[in-house]
């Protein structure tokens, strides 16, 4: 058996495991499973191949091998594999169980918050089957629906990308029918065939914590659709939820008085508010949740008024020994059940709850008619009527358009499309700004993924301050990278003016993952010419003021090709805006302008 043994090893079969210092071991347990009756040296021989390394699947296999190669008797081996077999899984899940408390430290460190709570709820479920098969620990639920993960993912608290779903669903169901199948072996006292399903269950549980990884590490995905302070899903989630959730009931929900508790006790106990609501909202019995705006909540459920009752006047905030209180509105899910239960609270004056099942869509005019200008952003944003409106810029140099605008329409209760001009200044005083600027983002993003044009997005300075939309912006980055190269964030030259270091800061780190960068309206403070140049800068856009004015004023005209030289120069391009006219057009081919934008080329539509 040695000589033969030997002979393998040389001509590198079973060389993945197989090393040279074990072959006298493995030629004596082969040995005492062939021929002894002591079951404690079957057992020690067990217990010495788990210290040595040795894989049990591959070491069975092997002997199979050796056995049925040289004509081995196997009256003994059968009944001492199950011997040996029992105490080599006796000794190498109690090493699993230590392995897998240690993957679980280690993925405290590289995966974020919530990702890490789906690793921790697998292994924790993995660790109750071993302890089960050990200690009669109490048996983990093998029922792939019904089970911790199996709930989050029916009730879309798990958020993979759909190419992702199928693998994670797959490998899930995988596990659960193997962890079975394994307990019918082991039930039967057939070792040896629940230690090879165990393996391959242990292989699977791998594969799957790998796709977990790939799906959340480093947070690629949670700040697009979770709310980085409750985390809870997000406006954005909602709205593609909302599409599946028919057999159901969407509620409403706002804090009473939430703007009075933030303004006395300032905005970090606000935060810790709403934390404690989502933590609340989280242990009813709810299909799933959202915060959807600054201390609204929707839940979708099938039993509203109960989730209300339990809820309302249940939450103690002990610091300042307050009862939260709640008013809101419910409605069976349909395409305008968000709407209408938004109109609802609007005209409910904050009472406790509001039926909204007999309000009819096209009978909501009683409310539209009072709607201020602040509620009726607020109401297009809940209601997803931010619209993305692109206008073509072209490039002269080429001969064609190339990269796009992305501006920002809101459409208000009637069907009219407003235009910045009409809500920005109020907007920007608002606490759902941000909100505003994350659906551009995302809805820029998802516009430009599938073709091949540049785009640009407009910022604020107040967007560049707020680090919930940064970091949403990153995420979007993350996800799509090809496209953050061609994207292109602009900003107003008298807001870089206003924060230098801060803007420019930003520009070299956006820079680095491909963003482009441009200042608007450049031209129309007539700044420190120098000091703006100094900026990360790839494109400047020319005030219109100054463009409009090129044919009739030799200083504007001056003006334009200095610039314009100033950039070339140093390696910017440059694009004037507000070209309206073929001539304005033909005057900026001459002073070698390289991109225009403007009527003449095309007004901003909602398609490209």
């Amino acid at each position: 058996m040695r000589k033969f043994i030997q002979k393998l090893y040389k001509d590198n079969h079973f060389k993945n495991w197989l090393k040279e210092n074990d072959i006298d071991f493995i030629v004596e347990c082969l040995n005492t499973l062939l021929h002894s009756t002591n079951k404690n040296d079957i057992v020690d021989c067990a217990f010495e191949s788990v210290k040595r390394g040795i894989p049990f699947g591959e070491f069975i296999v092997f002997s199979d091998y050796v056995i049925f190669k040289l004509h081995c008797e196997i009256d003994n081996f059968i009944s001492n594999r199950d011997i040996f077999s029992k105490a080599y899984l006796d000794t190498f899940l109690k090493n699993d169980l230590y392995f897998f408390e240690s993957e679980m430290d280690f993925y405290k460190q590289v995966i974020t918050k919530a990702e890490n709570e789906v690793f921790n709820i697998h292994i924790n479920w993995l660790m109750d089957f071993v302890k089960y098969i050990l200690d009669n620990h109490p048996l983990p639920d093998l029922n792939p629906i019904s089970c911790h993960i199996g709930k989050l993912f029916n009730k879309h608290r798990l958020n993979i990308p759909k190419k992702e779903r199928i693998k994670f669903l797959k490998l899930h169901h995988q596990i659960h029918y193997l962890a079975g199948e394994a307990l019918k072996m082991y039930n039967k006292r057939e070792y040896f065939y629940f230690m090879t399903i165990y393996n391959e269950l242990r292989s699977t549980s791998l594969t799957f914590r790998e796709v977990i990884g790939n799906i959340f590490l480093y947070d690629k995905l949670v700040s697009i659709y979770i709310d980085p302070i409750t985390r809870l899903n997000n406006r954005i989630k909602f709205l593609e939820d909302m599409q599946e959730c028919n057999d159901y009931f969407l509620l409403l929900l706002n804090i009473k008085d939430f703007s009075k508790i933030n303004l006395t006790y300032g905005a970090q106990f606000g935060d810790k508010t709403l934390k404690l609501v989502a933590d609340y909202i989280n242990k009813l019995n709810i299909v799933n949740a959202y915060r959807v705006y600054a201390d609204e909540f929707a839940i979708i459920t099938k039993y509203p008024q109960k989730v209300f009752n339990q809820i309302n006047e249940k939450i103690i905030l002990d610091d300042i020994d307050y009862i939260i209180s709640f008013y809101g509105s419910f409605r069976k899910v349909d395409k305008h059940s968000f709407e209408i239960c938004e109109y609802a609270m609007l005209g409910g004056k904050k009472v406790n709850l509001i039926d909204a099942n007999n309000i009819n869509y096209n009978n909501i005019s009683i409310y539209r008619s009072n709607l201020s200008i602040i509620q009726k952003l607020k109401v297009a944003l809940l209601s997803d009527k931010i619209s993305l409106y692109t206008q073509p810029i072209f490039n002269i140099k080429k001969n064609k358009i190339t990269k796009y605008e992305c501006l920002m329409r809101v459409e208000d209760e009637n069907g009219e499309v407003l235009t910045p001009y009409q809500f920005m200044d109020i907007l920007e005083s608002m606490a759902i700004y941000s909100e505003y600027t994350k659906s551009m983002i995302y809805k820029a993003f998802k516009q430009f993924k599938d073709n091949e044009y540049e785009f640009s997005i407009n910022f604020s300075l107040s967007d560049i301050q707020n680090y919930h939309t940064i970091e949403f912006f990153k995420k979007m980055i993350s996800n799509y990278p090809n496209v953050a190269k061609r994207c292109t964030i602009e900003l107003l030259e008298n807001e870089a003016v206003e924060n230098f270091n801060l803007v420019n800061n930003f520009f070299k780190d956006i820079k680095k993952y491909g963003v482009k960068t441009a200042l608007d309206d450049f031209g129309s403070g007539y700044s420190n010419f120098a000091y703006i140049f100094s900026l990360e800068l790839n494109y400047i856009k020319i005030d219109g003021t100054i463009i409009q004015k090129i044919l009739e004023d030799n200083k504007m005209k001056v003006l334009l090709q200095t610039l314009v030289k100033m950039a070339h120069s140093i390696d910017m391009k440059v694009i004037a805006e507000f070209v309206s006219d073929e001539e304005i057009f033909d005057e900026l081919k001459v002073i070698d302008v390289d991109y225009a934008q403007g009527y003449f080329i095309a007004k901003p539509t909602k398609s490209l």
